[in-house]
């Protein structure tokens, strides 16, 4: 997925700009220290929908009342602004045409624009991304949990004191909870899968809890107060309603077992009268019409949900298909004038207006159609459960009355109304004893109806093939990295280089495999060893999440001071580059030209060119590549000149 983020914008309450511009590829900000450079990662974050601010308190902050943070997502340009901290942190999310053109933005752009919650801006992010994982907990009893965009920056920002670090890695990482969520939702951010994964995986765990529960019924058979009431509480509605006794149901088990032991006895001058066992007979199917009805609303609202996924989807792609076949004739004049008689065309004018109007209105359906069409899939999981619910409720109402038929009223065995009672007697007896017993009613059926249901969502959900695509994914990184270190600057005594990131082990780390012995980034001496690493790994991200089509991550990189470990600040703010010794101009040299060269590839090799932010005191005027880097300069911040 195309992204980049356009420009970084700060206005104060009269409306004053500073503003950083961005473009597709390698940026860069250099200049004098506390001048706002790494500055620039906390915005970014902030914009990000961060819980809170981390922008450096002083002229920043003085200067601030809403940073802007336009940015380009999948053929759109969202305008992401928040209000500074102190004003209370609201957002706005505005989609624009992808060619929209940012220097309109002033505040009164704002004025007519919803301000939104941080959690309702982060959903419109999110949405745009096509971020649409709702629910990544196996257990339905527990909370839910989604996959965010919070977690995704940890895999974009490199700030200046984790540049060159030999301790830490990721961004967010010391929180152990967040680490964990940041690792879990890797697959989700690189493409892997979707909801529907996690929509399977919690129905399976439902059912094996639900195997696992009748297994234990089947092996220790224990007594349950709840089945002795649900079984024995229609008998005991049988034989009362034979007797044309009200029976009251809101009775405890307890209570119920005494009225089994001391049943009230037949009266011979309602002999002839059965219109209460008759009057029970139409209240349950009374009740059964009922429950029918509930299912065929709960199937309906599960074929809508089916169909309103499929048919969105569909409708979708073919807007798609429209509009790439439209926008091949895009408007390139104002005005159009016959070849013959130099006449002007109003005609063609009129088409030209026409085809705009239809491409607003496409831009609409699409979004509108993206919004509404998304990933079902949790929904329908819950419907079914409510639907299993129904269907038990339904089976056992059905029994009920099947055996009124079958013994009170059709019967040809019992034919004086003392048989019957004498019947529904013998039958509530049988079951007080059976229930004081142990001997409850067998689940085998249902066991094997639950381990056929369970295989058959394992041969599902091993179709995705998780496991084997995130040991692709380990092998890519790796192989990335080894290929960048090459020109990267290691030293000799880890060459070969031979570079792994733990991704199946879900350790998140970085190791040097020599003679079968595992070095850790923590274990390398030298900050070129560790800053190498940190470029290394997060460039072969940023390629990863480049080749995966179905990846949410925005492309865009931050590396905040990568040439601190050579060069000391001081020598670039007294121009004393004779402190620069050759070797490490070499190791500075070669480390941009490994950024430079590998942003571009990413954009030869998958049609989409990344994006990387680099702040840095070096100005490149004593690098080698210093026309390339000059040409990648936005900003310059030296003699007197800043952020802010």
């Amino acid at each position: 997925m195309r992204s980049y983020i356009k420009a970084i914008m700060i206005f104060n309450k009269s409306g004053e700009l500073r503003k950083v511009p961005m473009q597709p590829g390698v940026n860069i900000v250099t200049g004098e220290s506390k001048t706002g450079k790494s500055a620039l990662v906390e915005i970014i974050d902030y914009c990000l929908c961060s819980s809170r601010s981390t922008i450096p308190k002083g002229k920043i902050t003085d200067f601030s009342y809403l940073y802007v943070m336009p940015m380009f997502i999948n053929q759109n340009t969202y305008v992401i602004a928040r209000y500074n901290w102190e004003n209370g942190g609201k957002m706005y999310v505005s989609k624009e045409s992808s060619n929209f053109p940012i220097d309109n933005i002033t505040l009164d752009y704002f004025v007519d624009k919803p301000r939104l919650s941080v959690k309702d801006a982060q959903y419109e992010i999110e949405s745009a991304l096509g971020l649409y994982v709702t629910n990544m907990v196996a257990d339905s009893e527990k909370q839910g949990k989604k996959a965010s965009l919070r977690n995704m920056v940890s895999y974009l920002f490199q700030h200046q004191n984790l540049m060159a670090s030999k301790f830490a890695l990721f961004y967010r990482f010391s929180d152990f909870y967040k680490r964990k969520d940041i690792i879990e939702q890797f697959p989700v951010f690189s493409g892997m899968i979707g909801q529907q994964y996690y929509s399977d995986l919690i129905e399976l765990n439902n059912l094996k809890v639900q195997l696992k529960k009748k297994v234990k019924i089947q092996k220790a058979n224990e007594k349950s107060s709840a089945y002795i009431k649900e079984n024995l509480q229609p008998l005991l509605q049988d034989y009362y309603a034979l007797l044309d006794i009200p029976f009251n149901t809101d009775v405890k088990v307890q209570k119920m077992l005494k009225l089994a032991s001391n049943l009230p006895e037949f009266d011979d001058t309602q002999l002839f009268n059965e219109s209460g066992i008759v009057k029970r007979h139409h209240q349950l199917n009374k009740k059964l019409d009922e429950l029918r009805d509930r299912e065929r609303d709960v199937l309906l609202k599960i074929d809508n949900l089916n169909a309103a996924s499929q048919s969105g989807k569909f409708f979708s792609g073919m807007l798609q298909e429209l509009k790439d076949q439209t926008s091949i004739s895009g408007i390139s004049l104002e005005e159009y004038t016959c070849p013959l008689c130099g006449s002007i065309c109003e005609e063609i004018s009129e088409d030209d207006a026409n085809l705009l109007e239809a491409t607003v209105w496409l831009d609409r359906e699409l979004e509108i159609t993206s919004k509404y069409t998304n990933d079902f899939s949790e929904d329908i999981r819950k419907l079914k459960e409510v639907h299993r619910e129904i269907e038990i409720r339904i089976k056992d109402v059905w029994q009920q009355i099947k055996k009124i038929e079958r013994k009170f009223i059709n019967s040809k065995e019992l034919v004086s109304k003392r048989e019957k009672v004498n019947y529904a007697k013998a039958r509530i007896v049988l079951y007080s004893e059976m229930a004081n017993s142990g001997l409850l009613e067998s689940v085998d059926e249902d066991i094997e109806g639950l381990k056929d249901k369970i295989f058959r969502l394992e041969e599902k959900i091993n179709g995705f093939d998780l496991d084997n695509k995130k040991a692709k994914a380990q092998t890519f990184l790796s192989d990335n990295m080894n290929r960048l270190s090459l020109t990267l600057d290691f030293e000799e005594e880890y060459r070969p280089i031979n570079l792994n990131f733990g991704l199946m082990d879900e350790t998140f780390d970085v190791y040097q495999l020599q003679k079968n012995d595992k070095i850790h980034l923590y274990e390398m001496g030298s900050g070129a060893n560790w800053v190498s690493c940190h470029i290394a790994l997060f460039l072969s991200f940023l390629r990863y999440f480049a080749t995966q089509e179905q990846s949410p991550m925005p492309l865009t990189m931050f590396f905040d001071q990568p040439s601190q470990v050579y060069f000391p600040q001081g020598a670039f703010e007294k121009n004393d580059r004779n402190e620069l010794s050759d070797s490490d101009l070499k190791a500075v040299n070669q480390m941009y030209k490994t950024i430079f060269d590998e942003i571009n590839s990413i954009g030869e090799d998958t049609g989409i060119v990344p994006q990387i932010l680099i702040v840095d005191h070096v100005d490149g005027q004593d690098l080698e590549i210093k026309d390339e880097f000059a040409s990648y300069v936005r900003k310059d911040w030296r003699q007197g000149k800043a952020l802010i």
